[in-house]
């Protein structure tokens, strides 16, 4: 059973064969990194303690050798300490022999010549703030060096009663406490993603963020401050992974919560801010303003904002991205892979889904706004079920298929609620909801799956087709007339069946936006006519999409006859029919 995790084996060989030019460990950042900040050392010789700290040590980079002027460390005296370092797995070794160039009188007539030894210091990780002693954001940060046994010096020189009597001390290393490695990398910018149909909420929901580093991140990864000025909106302190630029974040909403805030972000001395606030919930449909067609070879899947959308080419089981400007962008070439399939958008304007080769399946999510960029995630061996606007995936390993995996940092982990489960359809939103259509002896069942907990929503035949960031699941079930109709559930307000179109008997939702505005399908009694409308986030009234096509296409006479997504900004891929019966895939905009 295939379960490695973004090609770890061969990274960790490449990584073992080219250290250090790889992030190895923590040592490895010492070398990397320029200065060390001794924050405290003390040592005993010939009864005298002497103590000293918060120095910045200049260290090249590339190296672990340290060239250290005594004056420094507060004496008169122009010894450089030539310290030579080496390792051994997390401790670093200084050795060190110098005369000076001239004495050192400790008193007493007593008088230093020469100073040799060893130090001996442990690498161990540190993660969170930078060292708490230095201001500048070219200090050391991810490494603390404390004492390790083996450490030794000895000082040499005369003591002078008539005759000069020369003397070997040797010195006690009590303390040594330092930070090494790299600089916290310096905050680039940062992003807060507010779908366009984000409006206050009755219910707490989230937002989805990102912070972009100017370099990437040392061993172990590297924090990144954040704030809120509103108090009630939370925010926790982000963690950029090892070697990456960039991670992503959550920012918890309260109820009704509107806003604005403005969210802070520091890293490596500097410091960003943004605004955030969400808009007035609209209460009428948007009319359409732009729209192109997609070509019939074409099957349509997904409309992500910004007038894009995703289609299959049939011939080749591979889908494409189309731009309203004509663009056509095939993901297995962007991928380097033989197909690519789009498992779903989300609002934040991700694509997921699995890339096929010869050597299987591996699941990926990459941003549509930077597709020459690649895949952001990268998991091989493992197939996309779905994801949510945070990024997260759910995906399933091929021969397991009845179990799905949540990834989190640390991999895929199998889904509590849905190990047990044979699901159909399943979706994934901000707030960790899943819903899903099960499988049942008695026909496919709708239900909502939160952590362990599995609720069949109705005892009659139905499934779920879209779920929303902010706890709204929509579906189709039969109601007591044996009809299929649309109907929206809630853990607040449990089901809501939807409307119909005037003259239309049954439907089939499809889609559903955050601000609750629902795409469905609708079909006449008879099965002759069928037509596309939005139902309002209160249920009390549809629009059919037909009264809102552009000017030129209401006057060729064009009527939609089935639409297959929503986008988060309000546009729509259909199927249209002209008064001459010429059939066309349109992608809508607002």
């Amino acid at each position: 059973m295939k379960h490695s995790l973004n090609g770890l084996l061969p990274l960790a060989l490449l990584g073992f064969l080219l250290a250090p030019a790889a992030h190895a460990d923590v040592v490895d950042d010492v070398w990397r990194g320029t200065n060390i900040r001794l924050n405290a050392a003390r040592i005993r010789v010939k009864g005298n303690d002497y103590a000293t700290g918060y120095w910045l040590l200049p260290k090249a980079a590339n190296t672990l050798n340290l060239n250290v002027p005594a004056r420094q460390f507060g004496l008169n005296s122009d010894l450089v300490l030539h310290m030579h370092g080496s390792r051994s797995g997390n401790v670093i070794t200084w050795t060190f022999d110098d005369r000076l160039p001239s004495r050192y009188n400790l008193g007493d007539s007593t008088y230093v010549t020469r100073v040799r030894g060893t130090l001996k210091a442990y690498a161990r990780q540190v993660r969170g703030a930078d060292d708490p002693y230095c201001e500048s954001a070219a200090c050391p940060h991810n490494v603390e060096l404390t004492l390790a046994p083996g450490s030794s010096a000895k000082v040499s020189g005369y003591k002078t009663i008539v005759f000069d009597f020369d003397f070997t001390e040797d010195v006690q290393v009590k303390q040594f406490v330092a930070y090494g490695g790299v600089p916290r990398p310096r905050l680039s910018s940062m992003v807060v993603s507010v779908p366009s149909s984000r409006c206050p909420s009755w219910r707490a929901s989230e937002l989805s963020g990102t912070v972009y580093l100017g370099s990437p991140a040392p061993t172990g990864g590297t924090l990144v401050d954040l704030m809120s000025v509103d108090a009630s909106v939370g925010v926790l302190n982000v963690r950029v992974p090892e070697g990456q630029r960039s991670a992503r974040f959550t920012l918890r909403l309260p109820p009704h919560w509107k806003g604005p805030t403005v969210i802070y972000g520091a890293s490596g001395g500097v410091r960003k801010s943004l605004k955030v606030g969400l808009r007035d919930c609209p209460t009428l449909a948007y009319d359409f303003t732009k729209w192109f067609v997609l070509p019939m070879i074409y099957e349509p899947l997904y409309q992500l904002k910004q007038c894009s959308a995703v289609a299959r080419l049939k011939e080749k089981g591979t889908d494409f991205l189309f731009t309203p400007d004509a663009e056509v962008y095939p993901l297995n070439e962007l991928l380097g892979v033989e197909q690519a399939w789009v498992a779903g958008v989300n609002t934040v304007g991700d694509l997921f889904g699995t890339a096929y080769t010869s050597k299987g399946p591996s699941a990926f999510r990459m941003r549509a706004e930077d597709l020459k960029g690649g895949a952001e995630q990268w998991l091989e061996g493992w197939e996309a079920v779905t994801a949510n606007s945070h990024g997260t995936l759910l995906v399933r390993d091929p021969d397991e298929p009845w179990s799905l995996y949540r990834v989190d940092e640390l991999g895929p982990a199998k889904h509590p609620g849905l190990s047990e489960v044979a699901p159909g359809r399943v979706f994934f939103n901000a707030l960790g909801q899943v819903a899903a259509t099960l499988d049942t002896e008695r026909g496919p069942r709708a239900a909502r799956i939160y952590g362990k907990d599995v609720k069949v929503l109705l005892d009659v035949e139905s499934d779920f087709t879209a779920l929303n960031d902010v706890g709204d699941f929509v579906g189709t079930a039969r109601d007591a007339d044996k009809q299929l109709k649309p109907f929206l559930w809630s853990e607040e307000r449990e089901l809501r069946w939807l409307p119909l179109p005037k003259g239309y008997v049954s439907g089939r939702a499809v889609s559903i936006n955050d601000a609750g505005w629902v795409l469905a399908n609708a079909l006449s009694e008879d099965g002759k006519y069928q037509t596309a409308y939005l139902a309002s986030p209160d249920g009390k009234s549809v629009t059919v999409l037909d009264d809102l096509l552009p000017a030129e296409l209401s006057k060729a006479g064009y009527r939609v006859v089935e639409a297959v997504t929503l986008s988060d900004d309000y546009g729509a891929l259909v199927l249209a029919v002209s008064e001459l019966g010429e059939r066309v895939q349109l992608v809508l905009c607002p």
